[in-house]
């Protein structure tokens, strides 16, 4: 009867034992349940969030006509023009030109091309309604010239007390202060990569040299000419760093 006994509390022992067994893994299953809804739920998200950037594939009007080249014959044509123009002509006859006169001397040659054309860009100030940076201009030029007869750059060794931007001083930035679109692109001859608006600008800044009122059609053409010849080292050199790594020039 003893044995009985203890057999019959070992059997209870042995049922709660595992109730509380079944009891406690239970929550760890309605964990692990809670775990992967929660990966499935934060993956969705996931998908959403890149198939969001799907978004930014999707192209404007606008942006399709900025990409588009109408002028592509032309820009191509003459691509391939100014760059035999350049390496097989301008180049060579320019390191021959900079082998025979010294540095300083072609230095002081284009501070006075840049002198002498101080009206086209104290013009195109007074255009934008800059009136401060046009008298800027003004005073730098005159004290370049009573110091230097304009063949020396004296006036940027002090800091003007208005901001001083000559990149802004040109016809074709005036137009896109007027309001003037670029409108596509557009190699000049002769000249380089442009716009539509760059070209006309380029036009009417050649209209605004004091040389073309002062002197001949001939000579003031031949010293326009010489001019940029005489600082060509800075083009050709910057030309080379960007086509020599270009895929398509």
């Amino acid at each position: 009867m003893r044995n009985v006994t203890i057999a019959v509390l070992l059997a209870l022992v042995l049922a709660c034992t595992a109730g509380c067994a079944s009891k406690q893994e239970n929550p760890s299953a309605s964990s692990q349940q809670t775990v992967t809804t929660e990966e499935s739920s934060s993956d969705a998200s996931v998908d959403e969030d890149f198939g969001g950037l799907d978004d930014y594939d999707d192209y404007t009007a606008e942006d399709l006509a900025a990409q588009d080249d109408p002028l592509e014959g032309w820009n191509r044509f003459w691509f391939h023009v100014n760059d035999w123009f350049l390496e097989y002509l301008v180049k060579p006859l320019h390191k021959g030109y900079a082998f025979i006169v010294p540095e300083p001397i072609r230095n002081g040659i284009s501070n006075f091309a840049h002198n002498v054309a101080f009206p086209v860009r104290m013009l195109n100030s007074l255009l934008q309604g800059e009136f401060a940076q046009a008298g800027v201009e003004f005073d730098r030029s005159l004290v370049n010239f009573m110091v230097s007869f304009g063949f020396a750059d004296v006036a940027s060794q002090s800091k003007p007390l208005y901001p001083y931007h000559p990149e802004t001083e040109n016809f074709d930035y005036t137009l896109g202060v007027w309001g003037v679109p670029d409108g596509p692109y557009f190699i000049i001859p002769f000249l380089g990569p442009s716009t539509v608006r760059g070209a006309v600008g380029e036009t009417g800044d050649a209209f605004m040299k004091p040389q073309y009122y002062a002197l001949d059609w001939e000579v003031s053409t031949a010293s326009s000419v010489f001019l940029a010849f005489n600082g060509a080292d800075a083009l050709y050199k910057s030309y080379d760093q960007i086509t020599e790594s270009a895929l398509e020039p």
